[in-house]
């Protein structure tokens, strides 16, 4: 007597379909093309909208492959969901139950893409108007070195919780091996052909502080040189920032380096050149108008006494007169009409907004007695012709 199985099928083209099997192959491979492409333009408005109120954010190489692999992998398992929706349409069934568990699939599959993505997109809204919108964002939630480990979870969540139904209906242990190898082969593929070329837009953001970047690297070259002073990595990513946290702790450390009376070191001397001269913004938008205050540099006044602290001819000395050249020739701005066509940049807007609104007339002051004082110091005589005349002239009264 032959024996009847009433137990489950094994999972195959015949039972899916040739014509119903092809088209989900197909489907999942475009929508996971798709996907990934979505993710990958989002990735790059998000970073286009984090440079509105902070410095924008420019992963590393180790988190642009992480995050590279991670929405390929994504985007592969959100296809086999496309892909497994479609095989479980088909009306055979061996079992009365099949109807049942082919249904609790295909709402299974979408109910696990459409939580993700919704997941996905909530958090990317709180990151573009909540942190990325915040004064001094200075990348505090970093994904990648925080929560690295749910991000290579997901992934393999979603494969999981797909192939967790059709295992109710069919035994299919041979087509999860080669699924999961097809999704790992198009994660790589798709991580290396549909990802964007962030250098196009680094180089537009790196473009409006050319001038500025070229200045700093200068300087730390002339400083390794000249004096084999060698800043670690981190001081010299912060220099390269204007508005994140990070930036207005340095501002302010360095400036308060020189409100004491002990001798400020060489490459802190050189850290205050940088940041003057590219005027890193601290705390002076917040101040007072018009307030000393507002100058969240090293004063002229402690400049001096720096001065006095070093020999005339030390590179300590010969630093601190560029400093004082630098503010004067800040002061000295010429009056340029606001309603020309010119293009500033944005340390020239910085500079030009605080000469014609900010300048505290106290620092003026200083200026002229800290450089009638260094002309009076026949030890310093060799500084005379670097120091400019002072040529300030009131212009608050501007519209």
């Amino acid at each position: 007597m032959q024996k009847i199985n009433f137990g489950k099928d094994y999972i195959s083209i015949n039972i899916i379909g040739k014509q119903r099997f092809w088209f989900g192959i197909i489907s999942g491979f475009l929508s996971a093309i798709i996907f990934s492409l979505i993710f990958n333009y989002t990735r790059e408005i998000m970073r286009m909208f984090s440079a509105l109120n902070t410095d924008m954010l420019i992963p590393t190489f180790k988190e642009f492959r992480f995050y590279n692999y991670f929405f390929s992998a994504l985007a592969s398992t959100f296809g086999l969901s496309f892909t497994i929706w479609i095989w479980l349409t088909n009306s055979r069934r061996k079992r009365k139950k099949d109807r049942i568990y082919k249904q609790l699939g295909q709402v299974n599959a979408f109910l696990i893409l459409w939580t993700v993505l919704l997941m996905i997109t909530r958090i990317g809204t709180i990151l573009i108007f909540v942190l990325y919108g915040s004064e001094g964002y200075d990348n505090h939630l970093n994904f990648y070195e925080d929560f690295s480990i749910l991000f290579i979870l997901l992934p393999i969540v979603i494969f999981g919780q797909n192939w967790f139904t059709v295992r109710l209906i069919y035994k299919s242990t041979k087509w999860i091996f080669y699924s999961l190898l097809f999704c790992i082969l198009l994660t790589i593929t798709l991580a290396n052909t549909t990802v964007i070329n962030q250098e196009k837009l680094n180089d537009g953001y790196y473009s409006q502080f050319k001038e500025d970047f070229l200045y700093i690297e200068n300087e730390l070259e002339k400083a390794k040189i000249n004096h084999q002073i060698v800043f670690d990595t981190r001081t010299i990513e912060t220099l390269r920032k204007w508005k994140t946290e990070s930036s207005l702790i340095q501002v302010n450390k360095v400036k308060n380096a020189f409100n004491t009376s002990a001798k400020v070191s060489l490459d802190t001397i050189i850290l205050q050149k940088i940041i003057f001269h590219n005027f890193k913004i601290g705390d002076w938008y917040y101040s007072r108008r018009g307030s000393i205050e507002n100058w969240q540099y090293a004063l002229p006044y402690d400049i001096y006494r720096q001065i006095q602290n070093n020999y005339p001819d030390s590179p300590e000395t010969k630093e601190l007169i560029e400093i004082i050249k630098e503010q004067i020739e800040l002061i000295n701005l010429s009056e340029k009409d606001w309603n020309t066509d010119q293009i500033f940049t944005p340390t020239e807007w910085r500079k030009k907004i605080f000469i014609n609104y900010n300048l505290p007339p106290l620092l003026v002051s200083q200026l002229k007695n800290i450089r009638d004082s260094i002309i009076a110091d026949n030890n310093l005589f060799e500084y005379k012709l670097l120091l400019p005349e002072i040529k300030y002239e009131d212009n608050t009264n501007m519209p």
